[in-house]
């Protein structure tokens, strides 16, 4: 199961049909047509950028990893070119009429504005039952034969192996021992 943010950034299917449709199934900037992606432009999904047409731009895997990861001077200086590229590319072919700054306040995830408001409901305290645990029996030992790091243990009443969180045995339970190992 997804967060909410993460499904906020994720291109739904239209918006991903549209965008291929749009860029005509190539890379915008190199125009290579294998292995393509949508790419977030004006605000990446790292920081919350929302999945839509005025935020995607299909391109290759070599373009996307340039734009989101450059690697030294070179690579950086390409990284900034491609996103003022696809960022003009964006703004003549989506209409974008606003402002890049209030672009990107529109398309940031913002949990206050972005999820809907849940009542709180008081609810009451919860029971507490104390229930013994194997690992209070007598019988159960720890198991020297793991070589886990994770302790195990082993009931040597019944032979087997017991979970320290699982509920201790009815004999354990009518006898009412309370010896720790």
């Amino acid at each position: 199961m997804s967060s909410k943010r993460s499904q906020w950034c994720e291109f739904d299917k239209e918006e991903r049909k549209y965008i291929k449709k749009r860029d005509k199934e190539e890379c915008y900037i190199c125009k290579a047509k294998g292995g393509l992606q949508i790419m977030h432009i004006f605000v990446n999904r790292s920081h919350g950028g929302k999945g839509e047409r005025r935020n995607g731009v299909l391109g290759c895997v070599k373009c996307h990893a340039i734009i989101d990861n450059p690697i030294g001077a070179d690579q950086n200086k390409l990284a900034k070119e491609y996103i003022e590229r696809c960022k003009k590319y964006l703004i003549d072919v989506e209409h974008i009429e606003c402002s890049e700054r209030e672009l990107r306040e529109q398309l940031c995830f913002d949990r206050e504005r972005d999820l809907p408001k849940v009542p709180i409901v008081a609810q009451p305290p919860k029971r507490v039952v104390v229930e013994h645990k194997c690992a209070d029996c007598k019988h159960c030992v720890r198991n020297r034969r793991s070589n886990s790091t994770i302790p195990s243990y082993f009931c040597k009443r019944h032979y087997c192996l017991a979970r320290k969180s699982a509920p201790a045995c009815a004999q354990f339970e009518e006898r009412g021992v309370h010896t720790h190992v």
